[in-house]
């Protein structure tokens, strides 16, 4: 019976580990206390909330969190005289607007609840000697979280050719090779992936990918220019009424609405750049699509670039480039 997890650790995978986290938090963050020798003290006394995203994800043998929240905290901090008793007490709240895989300056916005200057000391402690413990904390979350949460998105070594540990900064020892598809007979080459990458929209953070393809069609550069641009011969190989013109800052909307973008840049017979989305990739995330066209002998050589492509989405937009559009524009002008 085949395995029900990721084989090869090779397809993507994804796992929503916000609850996790939010229990991560409050039991790590609370157990942060800090003193000195003058007799101030301070501690985290609850994690108010956590909100935003926080995933895990399995891609061609690598083990990728992604996540960003805002955490808000209550603290209190006193001040004990020599003999052991309580001169003065303040308590407060800590707001870290962003708390994210892809940095390690925080913001620390500290309120307190009496704002009078005799209380200024206590503040001033909680932000010298409090925060950079709070800090520790964050820098350490990345391996925790795939520590914690990871090891079961992999298989064994000896199901797979993976690494058996399946633990954060692994690599499997052995990973099916991507298919590649040579370029012969006009058709699409081999599309290649750059290093993940992360795209934030106002719904959603998430990686990226780019994909690159090269295709050899067997018309002029500037007819190939036209089949790509002219609304008319658009809708020929689409098959479906087409919202396209080639000018800079137009928008365009292909097979029924499922794709649209903009043109960013136009140089005919030469060049073509846009802003690119699938109706159904997240709201407001477009990648960016640059058509380079080399006029050879007695055909013209297409070279696709594409980036910020949905992680998840990498197969799919693939596939479709060549079923789509390659094969569309062949199957129509020859």
């Amino acid at each position: 019976m085949a395995d029900w997890r990721n084989v090869g650790n090779w397809h993507w995978k994804e796992r929503n580990c916000l609850e996790w986290a939010k229990q991560y938090f409050k039991e790590t963050l609370t157990e942060i206390e800090v003193s000195d020798n003058s007799g101030y003290s301070a501690s985290v006394t609850s994690v108010d909330s956590v909100e935003g995203d926080v995933d895990l994800n399995v891609r061609k043998g690598r083990l990728i969190a992604i996540y960003d929240v805002e955490i808000k905290l209550s603290w209190s901090a006193s001040k004990k005289e020599s003999d052991g008793a309580v001169d003065d007490t303040l308590g407060g709240k800590i707001t870290v607007p962003e708390v994210a895989h892809d940095t390690d300056d925080y913001i620390y916005d500290i309120t307190a609840s009496d704002s009078s200057s005799s209380k200024l000391p206590l503040k001033d402690f909680v932000h010298r000697r409090l925060t950079p413990e709070i800090t520790k904390a964050f820098k350490g979350f990345t391996d925790v979280l795939k520590e914690k949460n990871g090891a079961d998105m992999f298989i064994a070594e000896k199901d797979s050719g993976a690494n058996a540990s399946g633990v954060a900064g692994t690599e499997p020892t052995k990973a099916p090779k991507e298919e590649k598809h040579a370029d012969t007979s006009g058709a699409a080459g081999a599309g290649g992936s750059s290093a993940v990458s992360v795209a934030k929209t106002k719904s959603a953070t998430f990686a990226t990918v780019s994909i690159d393809q090269t295709v050899e069609l067997k018309c002029s550069a500037d007819d190939l220019f036209a089949i790509l641009t002219d609304p008319q011969r658009v809708s020929v190989w689409t098959r479906a009424p087409a919202e396209i013109q080639p000018k800079e800052d137009a928008k365009f909307k292909l097979f029924g609405g499922h794709i649209e973008g903009k043109m960013t840049k136009i140089k005919p017979g030469k060049l073509i750049e846009q802003t690119w989305r699938v109706a159904s990739w997240p709201a407001d995330h477009y990648s960016n699509v640059s058509f380079e066209l080399e006029q050879l002998s007695s055909s013209t050589r297409l070279v696709l670039k594409q980036t910020g492509v949905p992680f998840n989405e990498e197969s799919a937009t693939k596939a479709n480039w060549d079923k789509y559009y390659w094969n569309g524009i062949k199957g129509t002008f020859g």
